[in-house]
């Protein structure tokens, strides 16, 4: 049989002792053959890989009932200098391996999860699962169902909604968290995140979740879950992005100000569409509830049966001049803001025609300015 020069590549580097093996792995980035030929190499290690660079360690939740499981571990085991392994099957075990403030990344398999996890003096982790957000569950993104969890910390929000517990309950600054499904089925929460003041998690009420980064994740109420997020106070600087929130009966998002302010925060480029009763951002009608945050280009639809109450409301008594920029509401209810707050360049759509003539163009001419 005729070898390959990558085969022969490997046959020479393979007499030397391991350090030299690994280091031409490295140069090679060759992941599959490399694996052929016994090397463990970490996800931040491959070029091009999905999740990106870790300066810190990696650490992977994959359920051991899993068919591949056997051969899943044979390949991404690593033991590190810490006594932390790489492999385990729970998210929150991953998550209790993780060191703050070393740039640890979590990733985690598809399948059900079963888990309110606690992330609690985890600064800088990365909590990523590999289905990018999409709804399945065999190889789509791993599916959050807090209602089955062993552990549970129900709590009440500000707006009245009682969660019995959320998929992530978060009280760590700068945490990512993206590429699940969020099954809030029979009352629960996808993600909590804030200083723990109306939390259910005691012990972290001086937290907060400034820098928190939450993306590219499908929140699914189903007319049975009460909160998509709730953002109890994550002080400064939270992005909010790329989501879908659906048919979340209390809200989709929920804003107070907890033992913190929501400071700085941006909701962008998120798709919430509507139950009955229900809203898509609701803001806690007390100070510190919103300061400088800014609603833009989302957008807001009604379904058939389905309707907001309202899809953005900001309740009397907030304060804090919250900005609503380039939304796009499809719904009945668009609006209910305080004078404070201001408003830009949203468009509202017209239910049932397709005509030209419901529809606003603006159209410019070569130079730029308007025809």
């Amino acid at each position: 049989m005729v070898e390959s020069a990558l085969d022969l590549e490997f046959k020479d580097y393979k007499r030397g002792d391991q350090k030299s093996k690994i280091d031409k792995i490295m140069l090679l980035r060759e992941y599959l053959a490399a694996l052929k030929y016994g090397a463990k190499i970490l996800p931040s290690e491959i070029l091009g890989s999905p999740f990106g660079a870790s300066e810190g360690n990696v650490y992977w939740a994959k359920k051991s009932t899993d068919s591949n499981y056997t051969s899943f571990y044979a390949d991404h085991y690593v033991k590190y200098t810490d006594g932390t392994a790489s492999v385990y099957n729970t998210i929150q075990g991953a998550v209790d391996a993780a060191t703050a403030a070393r740039g640890d990344i979590v990733i985690v398999c598809s399948g059900k999860w079963c888990e309110d996890v606690v992330v609690a003096d985890k600064e800088g982790l990365r909590i990523l699962g590999v289905g990018y957000g999409s709804g399945g569950t065999e190889d789509g993104a791993p599916r959050m169902r807090p209602s089955d969890a062993t552990t549970k910390y129900p709590f009440d929000t500000k707006i009245g909604s009682s969660p019995q517990a959320a998929g992530f309950h978060i009280f760590s600054r700068n945490v990512e968290i993206s590429g699940f499904y969020f099954d809030g089925g029979g009352n629960y929460c996808g993600v909590y995140a804030g200083g723990g003041l109306n939390g259910g998690v005691t012990g972290y009420t001086t937290e907060n979740c400034s820098g928190l980064w939450v993306h590219n994740n499908f929140f699914r109420g189903g007319s049975e879950g009460s909160v998509g997020l709730y953002m109890n106070g994550v002080r400064f600087g939270a992005i909010i992005e790329g989501n879908i929130f659906e048919r979340w009966t209390g809200a989709a998002i929920e804003m107070d100000a907890g033992n913190a302010s929501n400071e700085a925060c941006i909701i962008r480029n998120n798709q919430f569409i509507a139950d009955n009763g229900g809203y898509g951002v609701n803001i806690y009608g007390e100070a510190n509830s919103s300061l400088g945050c800014q609603i833009d280009h989302n957008v807001f639809g009604d379904r058939v049966s389905h309707a907001f109450t309202m899809a953005i409301m900001n309740n009397t008594g907030s304060t804090g001049c919250t900005v609503i920029a380039g939304n796009n509401f499809a719904c009945a209810h668009c609006l209910d803001l305080t004078t404070a707050d201001w408003v830009s360049g949203n468009s509202f759509g017209f239910a049932g025609s397709a005509t030209e003539g419901s529809n606003l163009f603006i159209t410019e001419a070569a130079s730029g300015a308007e025809a």
